[in-house]
Parts: C-alpha cells; sequence; structure tokens
C-alpha cells in the first residue's frame, strides 16, 4: 500500500513538472489574468459607451423634431435602462439582488433624476460638446459646496485648493469659447447644479435604504417613466416619423442601448474596482469627448486650453482622493 502510494505521488509529480496537472500558483494566475480582463472589459464599455452616447445625442438632436422632444427622449432612455438592469438582476446574471422601495418616497428622488438628464441633454443641444462636457466638470466644486452646506460635511484648504484648481482651469478653456450663447450657458448651469443636489440626494438615500446603486436605479428608471409619461404631452412636439432621416432613428434606438450600457457599466466598475479607477476612466472619457469635440468644430488647441484642462481634469482626481479618505 505505501509503495503504490509512493508512486502515486511520483507520477503526480511528474505530471505536474510537465504541465499535465496544473499548479495552484498557476490557477490562481489565470484566475487573475481573468479578472484583469473582465475589468478592463468593464472599463473599455464604460468610456466607449458614454463617447458613444455623448456624440449620437448630439447627432439626433441636429434633428428640430428630436430637439423638441427631450421628454420623450428621456423616456426612452429610462426605459432600456430599466430593461438592461431587470436582466442583469435575473438568471443566469445575478448581478445584484432587486429591492422594492417605497413608492411615495421615490417619486421626489425620481423627479431630480428626470430634472438632471433632461437638462444635460438640452445643454448638450444648445452648447457645443466641448463647453458641455467642460461645464460637466463644475458639478464637482458644486457637490462639495452642496455637501458643505447642507450635510455639514468639513472642508480642508487642500480640498478648496482642488476645487479652485477645477473652477480656473474651467474659466480658463472657456475663455473665448464660441460653442455656447446666454441661453445655452444658463441651460448647463441648470444641469450641473441639478445634477450636484441629485448627486448629494441620491448618496443619503443609499444609505437610509441601505441599497447599492443598481438597486436605487432600478427603483428610480421605471417611476422616472411613468412621473415623464404625465408630462411629455405638454411639453414635447410629438415628431412625424416620416420626416426623420432613417439613419436618425437608427442612432435614436443605439443611443438607448448606450444609455444603458453606461448605466450597467458604471456599477460594474464601483462595484470591482476602487474610486480611483472610476474616477480615471471618467477623466479619459472627458479628454477623449473634448479633443473629439474640438476637433469636430474645427477648433485649435492652444496652450491655454491645455493648461485648463490639466487644471479642471488634475483638481477633479485630487478632490476625489479626498473624498474617499
Amino acid at each position: 500500500m505505501r509503495d503504490q502510494a509512493y508512486k502515486d505521488v511520483e507520477m503526480a509529480k511528474q505530471k505536474l513538472m510537465k504541465g499535465e496537472i496544473p499548479s495552484r500558483d498557476a490557477s490562481q494566475g489565470r484566475k487573475g489574468l481573468g479578472k484583469r480582463l473582465i475589468d478592463g472589459g468593464c472599463i473599455l464599455l464604460n468610456i466607449a459607451s458614454t463617447v458613444t452616447l455623448v456624440f449620437l445625442n448630439k447627432w439626433i438632436f441636429k434633428d428640430p423634431q428630436l430637439k423638441h422632444a427631450q421628454v420623450s427622449f428621456a423616456m426612452w432612455h429610462f426605459t432600456c435602462t430599466s430593461i438592461v438592469l431587470w436582466i442583469a438582476s435575473r438568471r443566469p446574471f445575478n448581478l445584484f439582488v432587486p429591492v422594492r422601495l417605497p413608492f411615495l418616497q421615490m417619486i421626489p428622488l425620481c423627479s431630480f433624476f428626470a430634472g438632471f438628464l433632461i437638462l444635460g441633454n438640452l445643454s448638450l443641444a444648445y452648447n457645443s460638446i466641448g463647453f458641455y462636457q467642460l461645464a460637466k466638470i463644475l458639478t464637482t466644486p458644486c457637490v462639495a459646496l452642496l455637501q458643505y452646506l447642507y450635510l455639514g460635511k468639513s472642508v480642508t484648504l487642500l480640498t478648496i485648493g482642488a476645487l479652485a484648481s477645477v473652477c480656473i482651469g474651467v474659466g480658463v478653456t472657456n475663455t473665448g469659447a464660441t460653442g455656447t450663447t446666454a441661453q445655452g450657458a444658463s441651460i448647463a448651469t441648470a444641469a450641473f447644479v441639478v445634477t450636484s443636489f441629485y448627486q448629494v440626494w441620491i448618496g443619503k438615500k443609499m444609505k437610509d435604504f441601505s441599497v447599492s446603486s443598481p438597486q436605487l436605479l432600478l427603483n428610480q428608471a421605471p417611476i422616472s417613466v411613468l412621473l415623464l409619461a404625465f408630462l411629455a404631452p405638454f411639453f414635447d412636439t410629438v415628431p412625424d416619423v416620416r420626416d426623420i432621416p432613417s439613419d436618425t432613428l437608427v442612432a435614436l434606438f443605439l443611443s438607448g442601448l448606450a444609455a444603458a450600457s453606461l448605466n450597467l457599466s458604471q456599477f460594474l466598475i464601483i462595484g470591482r474596482m476602487s474610486a480611483l479607477t472610476f474616477n480615471v476612466a471618467s477623466n479619459v472619457k472627458t479628454i477623449i469627448i473634448l479633443s473629439y469635440g474640438w476637433i469636430s468644430e474645427g477648433r485649435a488647441l492652444t496652450m491655454r486650453d491645455s493648461l485648463g484642462i490639466v487644471l479642471a481634469l488634475g483638481g477633479a482626481t485630487v478632490y476625489s482622493q479626498l473624498s474617499q479618505k
């Protein structure tokens, strides 16, 4: 019996040396490689879906009919998001466990949710891509101010410096910008203010309900569709589909998929990786959108623009790190 056991051990060692039996380190290495590939896929999906969504929306809003159907457009995106999240919560994916939250308590939050999306789309419709993206960066200092005023969150001198860098950077880059009007700038300002209120509120609600981002979003999206269904007849101009070019209709369909992919990849990144990774991915998206936006607009990148981008993105990154401590 001992001889047989000894022979079995020796045979196993020989197979291991020949690679016929995977070692524990090799197995762990493959698992680590698989995780890195999945993480990289999530980041690429998030970046691709965000950039694609911005330029698809800009293309769609060139159509005068769809430009005046913002509520219906938001309903389409919320519907796609609801479907994708519902599928993600079911077998075989089981990415999160769905929960049902109190309907009446969700209505105010859903109102802000719909408001920030519609104002963001209007900002994109009435501004250049570059101005729209830079104005979004001002959400960061606005969130910090709201947290200080309403939540009593302390602000250090280093934090103030980071936020000042963001504001100066956006101001420097937008000096002499031609991609906006007084109306466009007003809409962009309203968009990042409402978005800031929403971000602060959603963080508090996630703690109050003890839920994750996708669990809350799966409750928000369908209720938001219901709320907007009552507003669409009063605010939207019903488009004549026959007069809309076929390529614009295709872009409209793809924008819904891109919006759903963005929401899905966003919570996958937050769930699988650190906030730093998410912040870096956000800055990469900003650089891509700004660069392509300016190229498409025929605007040359000056030293002042470069300095402004570095200040704005650098300040946002530093603030993100300080807020995680």
